[in-house]
């Protein structure tokens, strides 16, 4: 089973921390890959409308953010990044997009 993930946190998402199924804000399953990845499309193509700024990191991972899109840590005293990362998974593990 595939998995198209996005999620909104304070790191960008190819650093899979255990938490971040907690920041899940879309959540899609497929059966084959050729589903997952027009899913997947569609869903990159919306998130470079919203946000400004793109990074790509670890599997491909894509991670969108708008410099003004702060929060406030109350661990760490200061205000943080907040970023949107697509993630896609195969049988829970990440995947590798091709592109």
């Amino acid at each position: 089973m595939f998995e198209v993930v996005t999620i909104r946190t304070e790191y960008e998402g190819w650093w899979l921390f255990d938490d971040l199924w907690e920041s899940v804000t879309d959540h899609q399953c497929f059966s084959s890959i050729q589903s997952a990845e027009l899913y997947y499309m569609k869903r990159l193509e919306k998130l470079r409308e919203r946000y400004k700024n793109e990074q790509i990191g670890k599997y491909n991972i894509h991670a969108f953010y708008n410099n003004c899109e702060l929060e406030y840590c109350e661990d760490c005293g200061e205000d943080v990044q907040i970023f949107h990362s697509l993630i896609v998974f195969k049988d829970k593990k990440a995947y590798n997009m091709p592109f």
